[in-house]
């Protein structure tokens, strides 16, 4: 099986996991004949009875993978209606908040696309660079994000060659496409006629 392809792929340990459902597939089938067996037999209590502990981890497997998609799928799900717009930059999710006027980055998926790491990382070290209002939790929401000044004065710090980048694709992949929309929108509204 194409491993881009399956659905497993995702999961820390595939191959368990696969031989975790066949597992419980085969049980399924085996299982099912012998209670059928004990069924027609008339002694179905006795069969029940030895096959429970069986029929309870067949049910307790789904059951854990069930919950484990779920709650990847809801872990997944509030992490997009709490961020905004996602941007991609070299292959990462870039986290963005539009709020007005204001642009906010999402702090750890700027850190992590620029590689930093420990202490670099920590709040008020950032703070000391960017200030107060160049990093703190975006209105309405609960992420740690740059301002657009925060940023900016964040990246100008920094020194590697991939920050230059990284704030060059800010500025024309993200501000000034936004900057341009806002204006649209506001000639639009000022003459009347509906967004272009």
């Amino acid at each position: 099986m194409d491993t881009k392809t399956s659905f497993l792929s995702t999961d820390p340990d595939e191959r368990t996991v696969r031989w975790g459902w066949v597992l419980w597939l085969a049980w399924l089938a085996v299982g099912g004949a012998l209670l059928r067996g004990d069924y027609r037999g008339g002694v179905l209590g006795l069969g029940a009875v030895l096959a429970a502990p069986f029929w309870g981890l067949w049910f307790l497997w789904a059951l854990y993978r069930g919950f484990h998609l779920v709650s990847r799928w809801i872990g997944q799900s509030g992490r997009r209606q709490s961020s905004g717009r996602y941007y991609e930059y070299d292959g990462r999710e870039i986290r963005i908040r539009f709020d007005g006027d204001d642009v906010w980055f999402a702090a750890a998926d700027v850190f992590d696309v620029l590689g930093t790491a420990g202490g670099a990382r920590d709040p008020e070290r950032v703070r000391l660079i960017v200030g107060r209002d160049g990093l703190k939790t975006a209105p309405g929401s609960q992420l740690l994000c740059f301002s657009e000044k925060g940023l900016a004065a964040w990246l100008d710090r920094r020194t590697e060659l991939s920050a230059g980048k990284f704030a060059r694709w800010v500025e024309t992949q993200v501000v000034a496409p936004y900057r341009r929309r806002r204006e649209l929108e506001a000639t639009a509204a000022e003459t009347g006629s509906g967004p272009p």
